[in-house]
């Protein structure tokens, strides 16, 4: 018996709280002090910028697409975070491809039970193309389109940022790209910021609990410097019950087990 990771995209809204504590310190030595509740784990590191004040974050991640329930129906004041899922990615330009269905309004229709509730735009999951993403990452070029299409597009529709969800990256080739994007987009991030005068969008991104590599690992010391934070998709374990199952075993049971 096990939760497949297709099943994920047929789930309409996940939610999970992020505790921050008051004090950071680099992402690997904070691990052992990082909150575990529902769905997620969730790494901070030293360049989190949470709202003064605030212990929790209770975010969850909204999807799109037939069958959900309506972002109108959503009872924003459950959340301090809501992220939207997701865009995809144009293999030509490297821009953001945007769903049609309420993204446009998705900010101001959450924010009319909730005004102090904080948007982000997830790009990404397992919908999109591997190429496409590996293309990006891999390129220069390709990286700025993307990373400046983003900014530009997270800034019009009136998200306050951005969450990255390359759930395929396979290789070292992909991870070492991926700490590359991280570092160029948090520089533009506060390039833009100082330009404009706004606030300094957020930037997150959604990885597996456990890469699927060819060699070599998650790069960790540029998430540390670059990211908020990152959510580790605790799903797609395997129930201890089935002797016949080789892969990771979920630590669950029944209460009366």
């Amino acid at each position: 018996m096990s939760l497949r990771t297709e099943s994920l995209l047929n789930i309409c809204s996940l939610s999970f709280y992020i505790c921050l504590p008051g004090t950071f310190t680099k992402l690997a030595p904070m691990v052992s002090r990082i909150a575990i509740i529902i769905l997620f784990h969730v790494f901070l590191s030293l360049n989190s910028h949470p709202a003064k004040g605030q212990a929790w974050i209770k975010a969850g991640y909204w999807y799109s697409g037939s069958g959900c329930l309506p972002v109108s129906d959503k009872n924003s004041t459950l959340y301090t975070h809501l992220i939207y899922a997701a865009a995809a990615l144009n293999s030509s330009s490297y821009h953001l491809s945007i769903p049609s269905d309420n993204f446009s309004a998705f900010t101001d229709t959450v924010k009319r039970k909730n005004q102090s509730i904080t948007t982000l735009l997830s790009i990404g999951g397992w919908g999109t193309n591997y190429s496409t993403l590996s293309a990006m990452a891999g390129n220069s070029t390709y990286r700025k389109s993307f990373i400046n299409d983003s900014i530009k597009t997270a800034r019009h529709y009136g998200f306050q940022g951005l969450d990255f969800s390359w759930l395929s990256a396979n290789t070292s080739d992909n991870m070492a790209n991926m700490g590359t994007l991280f570092e160029e987009w948090r520089a533009a991030i506060a390039l833009e910021t100082r330009n404009s005068n706004l606030s300094e969008l957020i930037l997150t991104a959604a990885v597996q609990y456990s890469p699927a590599l060819d060699n070599g690992s998650f790069p960790i010391d540029s998430m540390g410097r670059n990211l908020d934070w990152i959510h580790v998709l605790a799903y797609d374990y395997h129930m201890p019950e089935d002797y016949r199952l080789t892969a990771a075993s979920a630590a669950l049971y029944a209460p009366d087990a």
